[in-house]
């Protein structure tokens, strides 16, 4: 391929760069991803609003994250986008509703039930709050999430060029005894094609232009749910 095709092609495709998070230290984690969940039995699943902050990282392992304090959710909100809980919330609800109609709960029930739930950011932990959340609901099983990074491109002031770039987790609870059953992250930012020449060669679908944040929120939780173990 000649050096002209080659530098036309560095200008202007570009690719998704993942790096999704493996799971952290957590007394759950050896047993939940030796049980086969494909069969479990449930009435009712829910989609708790997204929580904003930082529990986990691979840079920053925390041994049984949801046993946290609510006040040790580290927010940045300097790559924070307004109303990013909200959206990916719906997001998780979308995908949800899909495979489970006619046993998922409202966005709107959940998040009524949810305002509802008196919050101690001291006491509670995601855990507690998961499990008074289903209780209310009469849920069998709640979605847990938590959202740190979610910016759109261009949006850091000192690089204009700046690509969009998210990162979430998520996570399964089980309402009696508020055991974890599944968990999967997404970190990822666009990237040019020039930078990673072999991942971008894997990621040519996702298109020949910049995606927006949005855009990049929806192929991450589409990716996160690849592994969600009930059917």
């Amino acid at each position: 391929m000649s050096k002209k095709i080659l530098l036309f092609l560095w200008a202007v495709l570009t690719l998704l760069s993942v790096n999704p998070i493996n799971g952290s230290a957590d007394t759950d984690q050896k047993s939940f991803e030796k049980t086969d969940l494909s069969t479990l039995q449930f009435k009712r699943i829910a989609v708790m609003p997204f929580l904003v902050g930082k529990l986990e990282s691979p840079e920053e392992p925390v041994e049984k994250p949801l046993s946290q304090p609510l006040k040790q959710l580290n927010i940045d909100a300097a790559n924070l986008a307004e109303g990013a809980d909200r959206i990916m919330t719906r997001r998780v609800n979308d995908v949800m509703q899909i495979r489970f109609a006619d046993q998922m709960v409202s966005m709107e029930e959940a998040a009524a039930v949810y305002a509802d739930v008196i919050r101690d950011l001291t006491l509670d932990t995601p855990r507690k709050l998961a499990k008074k959340f289903g209780e209310n609901l009469q849920a069998d099983l709640v979605v847990v999430g938590t959202i740190w990074r979610f910016r759109e491109k261009g949006a850091v002031k000192e690089n204009p060029d700046s690509p969009a770039s998210i990162a979430f987790s998520v996570y399964l609870i089980e309402v009696t005894g508020g055991k974890r059953l599944w968990r999967n992250a997404f970190d990822g930012s666009q990237k040019a094609l020039s930078e990673d020449v072999l991942g971008g060669l894997k990621q040519i679908k996702m298109g020949l232009r910049w995606l927006s944040v949005n855009e990049l929120a929806r192929y991450g939780v589409k990716n996160v749910f690849r592994t969600f173990p009930l059917r």
